[in-house]
């Protein structure tokens, strides 16, 4: 069976990741609407030649490097919104998006048309097919799907958690039969957003998953060394958490363990 394609999921969803789309300063769900529709409506208006193109990219950055949470990594100015509806994200600069006639205009990005059209993120190595279709079906807008499809190493230690309870292996068919399974997944997600016991030092809900290493996810920072390894180890870490006491951590513990038993008890019935 073919692998499932990441990039492009349905109507509502779509990742620009790669793109540098939550490189920013402001990454929340509304900072980011606000900020593609106003790009993807003054792109209509540039005419479709190269220089008027480039000049449009160097005046929409609007931030420096040093603001961003990987100063190391680009933010391309030509992620916007696309689709019928505008309603998810992609590139404007692709030969299907609109004004631009079937000519591809990605030359002129940063990474160039080549690495648009080459490059895939470590999930869809790191992660079984069958894993990727769970996550694709769950998936209901691109704002989470993309801060989360990256994340190869939080998703397994999610699915591994709901697969060692219900004691079989999960299907995208699980969740297509079990409409509540979806939104407990999408719960789970979303302890990214809004994760209590993130570290203060953290970047925030973004995350560089590139394989160069340059900026490494560290360890459950421990104030107290006494604080014990968790059953949640790899999710703490990949959710960069910090625990003061092992009663912070015996809390964040509980945070999890609510929705993986209630993922087990509609999976299982």
């Amino acid at each position: 069976m073919e692998r499932p394609y990441l990039c492009q999921v349905s109507k509502r969803v779509s990742c620009g990741a790669c793109c540098g789309l939550y490189n920013v300063h402001h990454q929340s769900r509304s900072a980011l609407e606000t900020m593609l529709a106003a790009r993807t409506q003054a792109f209509k208006r540039v005419p479709r030649e190269e220089r008027t193109i480039e000049d449009f990219g160097r005046g929409q950055l609007g931030w420096t490097p040093e603001e961003r949470p990987f100063p190391h990594f680009y933010h391309c100015p030509y992620v916007g919104l696309i689709g019928r509806e505008r309603d998810r994200v992609g590139c404007l600069l692709h030969p299907d998006a609109p004004g631009n006639r079937g000519r591809d205009w990605r030359d002129l990005s940063y990474y160039g048309a080549k690495a648009c059209q080459t490059y895939f993120c470590p999930t869809t190595r790191q992660l079984s097919s069958e894993h990727q279709r769970v996550i694709r079906e769950v998936s209901d807008h691109w704002y989470l799907y993309g801060l989360t499809i990256t994340e190869h190493r939080l998703w397994s230690a999610f699915l591994r958690e709901v697969e060692d309870r219900i004691g079989r292996a999960l299907s995208r068919d699980d969740v297509r039969r079990r409409p509540e399974a979806a939104v407990w997944f999408r719960a789970l997600a979303a302890l990214k957003l809004a994760w209590p016991f993130r570290r203060a030092d953290a970047p925030g809900p973004c995350n560089f998953f590139f394989d160069d290493e340059r900026y490494t996810r560290l360890d459950v920072e421990r104030r107290d060394p006494s604080i014990p390894v968790s059953p949640y180890e790899v999710i703490f870490r990949e959710l960069e958490s910090r625990f003061e006491d092992t009663g912070v951590l015996r809390r964040a513990e509980a945070v999890v363990e609510r929705y993986f038993e209630n993922l087990a008890a509609v999976l299982v019935n």
